[in-house]
């Protein structure tokens, strides 16, 4: 009785909003055992061989640093925007988007992940950056908030398109 009387209490106190409209906060497994498939609609970590929007990978190019690679998605960056207030995509999301997904890995303009070479330790580039991300008839904002040895931590929400 005491533990489906706890349980009952906090499905009470959770967010009984659309999962849709809730932050999704995200911490990964370790890409330094296995490369990181994302699926922003189901929310969850998948296969490379299933349907995935963004992915964490080890770029064995580049002395195996972890870069985040987009999918068959329509991605733009933008700075200086509050990730809180982004309710919809911007009218300019079109002629924003990042056509070249190479651009977001290790060295590129719009990296991710950064290696510095003063204290060897890897982190996310640009921590206020909003990435937005179309991926079929759905759209979501994604920031990146830190990479702790091989894990990395985001946050995500669907938003109007």
């Amino acid at each position: 009785f005491l533990v489906v009387f706890s349980c009952e209490g906090k499905n009470d106190a959770l967010d009984n909003s659309p999962i849709s409209d809730q932050v999704v906060n995200v911490t990964t497994t370790n890409v330094n055992i296995d490369d990181i498939y994302y699926n922003l609609t189901s929310q969850s970590q998948v296969s490379v061989d299933d349907a995935w929007d963004i992915s964490i990978i080890k770029d064995t190019d580049n002395y195996n640093m972890p870069s985040f690679v987009p999918g068959s998605v329509d991605i733009a960056v933008y700075e200086g925007l509050n990730f809180n207030s982004i309710e919809n995509l911007p009218i300019t999301f079109e002629s924003d988007l990042v056509s070249d997904h190479s651009l977001f890995s290790y060295e590129n303009t719009h990296e991710v992940l950064s290696y510095d070479m003063n204290v060897h330790k890897v982190s996310v580039t640009n921590p206020d950056y909003v990435y937005l991300i179309k991926s079929g008839d759905n759209a979501f904002k994604l920031q990146f908030d830190e990479y702790i040895s091989g894990i990395t931590i985001f946050k995500y929400k669907q938003i109007g398109s």
